[in-house]
């Protein structure tokens, strides 16, 4: 094993994934470079150009980097696909981490942290962003009441909508529709 292999092990750094795999005399795995698994000691460590000759010589795919799956993106991402899957099914009812958690079997921090390293926000804010781009397009129709819109979107009443309108966009509904209704005229 050379210093940028080790260094790429150390990292797990998705730029060598394919290049090269190595596995752990230890635990008769085979991984890719970007592993999420514990760094391994150097010593267990014996590197392969690929995975073939890997599980060839005894070793089995790793079940956390699912190395024998090329098109695996990776755990977080994979975490990050469920959970947008999910809220976009699921944003106009209530929706929490412990709930989050629950659906998906895993720990509702790692899903928090997951899914802000991989899309940049909190499952929270993404559930927000979904409700309030629904919100601008229910806006249009001037027939629906912005309590109406509150509820059908996911807020428990148009204060808490409101508020979180104005933060998302810097005005109010009203003044949303108001300015809409402007244009179209």
């Amino acid at each position: 094993m050379n210093e940028e292999q080790w260094e790429a092990i150390k990292n797990n750094n998705k730029k060598y994934d394919g290049m090269f795999y190595y596995a752990l005399t230890t635990t008769k795995t085979v991984c890719r470079p970007s592993c999420t698994a514990r760094t391994p000691n150097p010593k267990h460590v014996i590197i392969y150009n690929d995975l073939d000759s890997a599980i060839m010589e005894g070793f089995r795919p790793c079940t956390r980097c699912k190395s024998n799956h090329l098109e695996w993106q990776g755990y977080k991402e994979e975490i990050t696909k469920c959970v947008r899957k999910y809220i976009q099914e699921h944003y106009k009812e209530k929706i929490t981490l412990t709930m989050l958690s629950n659906v998906l079997h895993k720990n509702p921090y790692y899903i928090q942290r997951s899914f802000k390293e991989i899309k940049g926000k909190t499952p929270l804010n993404y559930v927000h962003e979904l409700r309030m781009k629904e919100a601008k397009r229910l806006l249009l129709f001037k027939e629906l009441s912005i309590t109406d819109i509150a509820l059908e979107v996911g807020y428990s009443d148009s204060t808490q909508f409101s508020a979180k309108f104005k933060k998302y966009h810097g005005f109010s509904p009203s003044c949303y529709r108001n300015s809409l209704l402007k244009t179209q005229q």
